[in-house]
């Protein structure tokens, strides 16, 4: 891998508009595997240093997803504490602690779901918006306990349809909705399970746009809403609120009409006090624990 390739994959990672955050820091990681065992590099030293560079850019690529700063960081963390002197070992151990980061997100994805599905248990009609691994993973695991599922599209590019077509595959009763009739279906259903671009130190939530307006009508109908994500997707108490990712207007489709700003913010922060509850890896949560 030259530079030329990294920043082509780093452009990806950047537009990507398709994988979620924790898929999104497993790219990052895997892009970091492959320079430490690519980049040409003569001396250890030089290379060390242009590992932690590369990866710094990664880790800011998308201010509003945690999982990629804080995997890409603890990587980084790995990289500078290494003390091997030899460089293709250290290209070695680099890599290898790229792939352990990996799994460790798989299996925290996995431990997740595996938590949701307990607490909602059989027969229930589950509401959610966009798309998340957690929450695609949990209907895995309900699909043959009669789960049925309230889809949004999640709109510019209908994220949602990517679950409602898996839920489909699977034979899970689902209904599939605009984000305008988000208040009319929530009360139809028994609960509602998000999934977390970042969560902030008081358990409030960074995700997709219009989760906060479901969080108001499900506070209003008396429905729970929770929130399932990876402890890593978490942002510490002295760090600030990331920035709010906005994308092209163009997707939104319509004419560059005069005088009319057309915007088109993709996340936004849901206030913790409409959270019911946290689930993680390690088990439900009425308040957020510590790491």
């Amino acid at each position: 891998m030259n530079l030329t390739e990294f920043n082509r994959k780093a452009r990806e990672i950047r537009d990507d508009r398709v994988r979620g955050a924790s898929e999104l820091a497993r790219c990052c990681l895997a892009v970091l595997a492959q320079a430490a065992c690519e980049v040409p590099a003569e001396e250890i030293t030089p290379w060390r240093a242009l590992l932690l560079r590369l990866a710094r850019e990664l880790a800011v690529i998308r201010p509003s997803m945690a999982p990629i700063k804080n995997l890409v960081d603890a990587w980084s963390a790995s990289v500078a504490l290494d003390v091997v002197s030899d460089l293709p070992t250290a290209r070695r151990l680099a890599a290898e602690a790229a792939e352990r980061l990996i799994a460790h997100s798989r299996q925290a994805v996995s431990d997740c779901a595996a938590q949701a599905a307990r607490l909602l248990g059989p027969g229930r009609r589950v509401m959610t918006h966009s798309f998340s691994s957690t929450v695609l993973k949990t209907c895995r695991l309900l699909q043959d306990t009669g789960l049925q599922m309230i889809v949004t599209e999640s709109r510019p590019l209908e994220e949602g349809r990517r679950l409602a077509e898996q839920l489909s595959a699977w034979a899970v009763p689902t209904t599939y909705i605009t984000e305008a009739q988000m208040a009319l279906f929530v009360a139809k259903a028994d609960a509602v399970l998000v999934g977390a671009d970042s969560l902030l130190a008081d358990g409030a939530v960074v995700n997709k746009v219009g989760t906060h307006l479901l969080a108001l009508a499900a506070h209003e109908y008396g429905v729970p809403f929770y929130v399932c994500c990876e402890r890593f997707k978490r942002w510490r108490a002295d760090e600030p609120v990331p920035d709010l990712e906005e994308m092209a207007s163009t997707e939104l489709g319509v004419p560059d009409w005069p005088k009319v700003k057309i915007r088109n913010v993709y996340f936004e922060v849901t206030p913790a006090h409409l959270v019911s509850r946290w689930i993680d890896e390690a088990g439900v949560h009425d308040g957020i624990v510590e790491k």
